[in-house]
This record gives structure tokens, sequence and C-alpha cells, in this order.
């Protein structure tokens, strides 16, 4: 099974997130995408203290019409600080495999801060999701020394293990999060930002107006 993991606070989860979890899972084949919406995220503020279950049921209204997306409360029910690594081996142990953890490139070239950072790559592969055109740092200048124990290939990067970061480009819809949240709080209409189903929860719940 090759099972792609994608997290975020998904404040609220909109239209360019699903299209590239889409655009990923068809480009390296994968059986499922799981989407991860953290409790509490270490490294971003999480703005108008929407509760981790309020966005975890809106992340599965979004995703109920594809057979391809799952959904996981584990950093949910968790609680605390998420950290990628914890569930990282959550998956690995649940589904005996090693997943594909997916990531935007912004995001990736912070990595190094990450909680244990070191065993990340040990346990997953990347998929880090990049805009054409847009800046990619070498993997030194994100990693420093750790790059060392990667080798380069067509994709992307390999290390000792036989896990891999691979680069690929991703339909640029400029669409946020904070985006819809200010357009709520605003009173503009959020159609087809998101679906429909959660257009209709979020307006009629106020959640971020």
């Amino acid at each position: 099974m090759r099972l792609g993991l994608f997290g975020g606070t998904f404040n609220p989860i909109h239209i360019g997130h699903l299209r590239v979890a889409e655009e990923v899972r068809q480009a390296f084949d994968l059986t499922r995408i799981i989407f991860v919406p953290s409790y509490i995220p270490p490294h971003k503020d999480l703005e108008d203290n929407i509760e981790g279950q309020d966005r975890l049921h809106i992340v599965s209204m979004s995703i109920r019409s594809n057979p391809n997306f799952d959904v996981s409360a584990f950093e949910v029910e968790k609680g605390g600080n998420s950290y990628s690594i914890r569930t990282i081996e959550h998956i690995q142990q649940r589904y005996k495999t090693t997943p594909f953890f997916i990531i935007g490139q912004d995001a990736f070239n912070e990595i190094a801060d990450w909680f244990e950072s070191y065993r990340l790559f040990d346990m997953a592969h990347f998929i880090v999701m990049t805009r054409p055109g847009a800046f990619r740092p070498g993997l030194e200048d994100i990693l420093g020394e750790a790059a060392s124990r990667f080798y380069e290939t067509k994709e992307g990067y390999i290390n000792e293990k036989g896990n891999s970061i691979i680069f690929t480009s991703v339909t640029p819809l400029d669409i946020s999060s904070s985006m819809i949240r200010k357009m709520c709080k605003d009173g503009k209409s959020i159609r087809y930002l998101v679906t429909d189903e959660v257009e209709k929860y979020i307006t009629a719940e106020r959640m971020y107006a």
C-alpha cells in the first residue's frame, strides 16, 4: 500500500488543498491520501481558535466524495503539540508501510527546525510540492550537514535507507485559508473556494465571522 500523508491546520481546508492532493495521488500512484488535521501546530499560530474537532469535521465533509481520500483523527485526539514524527510512527505501526509525507516547499525549507527532524527522513518518503518557476534552495541550504546522507536522483534525492525526497510541480491555485477566514469576517461569499457542504456549514455556524 502506497499511503500519502497530508498534514496541516486546515483552518479551513479548501479546494486548493484538495486539488494538489489529487494531483500528487495520481502522479505517484498512491493508494490513498490521509489528511491529518493538527491539534496545536508547533510552527504556526492557530488563528480564530477553531477547535481541532471542528476542523476535523470540515475535512471529513470535504473529502467524503473521493474514495481515495481519508482522514486521521490521530493528532486531534492525541492533543497537545502536533509533531509529524509521532504521526508518521503511528501510520507506520498501523499500516505496516513507509508513508509518503506530502509537504509544500515553504514548509520543507524550514524542516530542519521541526521536532526530531533528523529522524523524519528515516521514517518516510517526502513529496515536496512546488510551484512552476518558484525558487528551490539546495538541499544543503535546507538540511545543512544532514544533506550529506542523500544522493541526488532525477526526481530529487534518496538516502541510505532508500527513502526519497521528490519534488513535484502542482497547479498553483491562489487560495489560502487565511484569505477565506478574512472573507468570512468581511461578510463575503466563499462559495467555490471550499466544497458546497463546507461553505454551507461554515456560513451556518458563523465559524470565522
